[in-house]
């Protein structure tokens, strides 16, 4: 059964699904922090934060000494300083942070709102910690209290966030244009869009890191398809999935239970579970994080590299036999018919 989240967050490794702005939040000045997933929940190392505040909100420089962090931006302007570099980020971009980076934020819209995950660390506990809980979704007009730095000083140990001096800035903060991952673990910047590129089908999947540039703990990418039929049923013995929807609808089936999600939702797929999806909405794009990152040869091996971050107008052929030839290579437990090709639009609409 998939545990349907308001407020407290799981304590053990199970299947479970947030609603938008259904998590544990924490008030933090006038930034909210609405914990979709914690090392708890998960059983794992993955954490992930939904964070939205006003213009000139921010977070002091600090690094993680074990853990690495991915932001994707969702609403408006976030300026992110990586190693005395700054970058403005706007809706669609991803920042990557390897531990041991020392980096800070700051939000340049009245509205911005963006997905925090860190992977191999304990840092979301970190929000109870110097916020209060808060039982609205938007953030106020006005500040209780200004952040309070002197909370960081008194975190346990476990946390792994700590304050950090920063570091000599390089001059204005310059908008991310581009970008490409680099074959080793390094801090970089990818506009939105870009990306590896992949196509399958009627689905372009967009990978934001790869097995070289995580360290092989993780896998972020995003994938864009029309509306279509769901993909066949299955399972993996190592990976954990999550799903975030961006934009559209979609429906995920796990472990036999229907999920529909919209922007902004959550669900948590450990390995071992049963699931599928489906594209509802004409224009469909939803994030994922995987755990580890060797998945990522699932996507490469389905898929043909593709020069655009759009899905083609007419479906590419799609190549699961590929998948099949190699199964053996792939963390992947098929549990029904393997996928055929992508629904012509005619077959979806009847």
């Amino acid at each position: 059964m998939v545990l349907q989240v308001v407020g407290k967050l799981p304590n053990e490794k199970k299947s479970y699904f947030v609603k938008n702005g259904e998590g544990e939040r924490y008030l933090f000045g006038t930034q909210v922090a609405s914990i979709c997933a914690t090392t708890d929940s998960t059983g794992d190392k993955m954490e992930i934060v939904q964070l939205s505040g006003g213009k000139g909100d921010y977070f002091p420089a600090h690094v993680h000494e074990n853990a690495h962090e991915g932001i994707v931006v969702l609403d408006g302007r976030l300026e992110v300083e990586l190693n005395g570099q700054v970058h403005l980020l706007t809706a669609g971009d991803y920042v990557h942070i390897p531990a041991g980076t020392v980096h800070a934020y700051w939000m340049q819209s009245h509205r911005t709102r963006f997905w925090s995950f860190t992977i191999n660390g304990n840092a979301a506990k970190l929000y109870s910690l110097i916020g209060e809980p808060y039982d609205k979704f938007e953030r106020p007009p006005v500040a209780k209290a200004p952040l309070d730095l002197d909370r960081f000083t008194e975190l346990p140990s476990d946390i792994d966030t700590k304050l950090a001096d920063r570091m000599q800035s390089n001059g204005l903060p310059q908008l991310v244009k581009g970008g490409t991952i680099p074959d080793e673990v390094q801090p970089y910047v990818l506009e939105s869009g870009e990306g590896v590129h992949l196509l399958s089908g009627d689905t372009v999947h967009s990978l934001l890191t790869t097995k070289a540039a995580a360290d092989g703990q993780f896998l972020a990418l995003v994938s864009e398809g029309p509306k279509g039929l769901p993909i066949g049923e299955h399972a993996h013995k190592f990976t954990n999935e999550t799903f975030m929807c961006l934009h559209g609808q979609m429906t995920l089936w796990v472990d036999g239970e229907e999920l529909h999600l919209l922007p902004g939702d959550f669900a948590y797929v450990p390995a071992g579970v049963p699931h599928r999806f489906r594209c509802d909405a004409h224009y469909t794009k939803f994030l994922g994080v995987l755990t580890p990152g060797s998945f990522e040869d699932f996507f490469r091996i389905l898929g043909d590299p593709y020069e655009y971050p759009i899905f083609p107008s007419e479906s590419a052929p799609y190549r699961f036999d590929r998948v099949i030839k190699r199964i053996a290579e792939l963390d992947l437990i098929l549990l029904g018919k393997p996928p055929g090709p992508p629904a012509k639009a005619e077959e979806v609409n009847s």
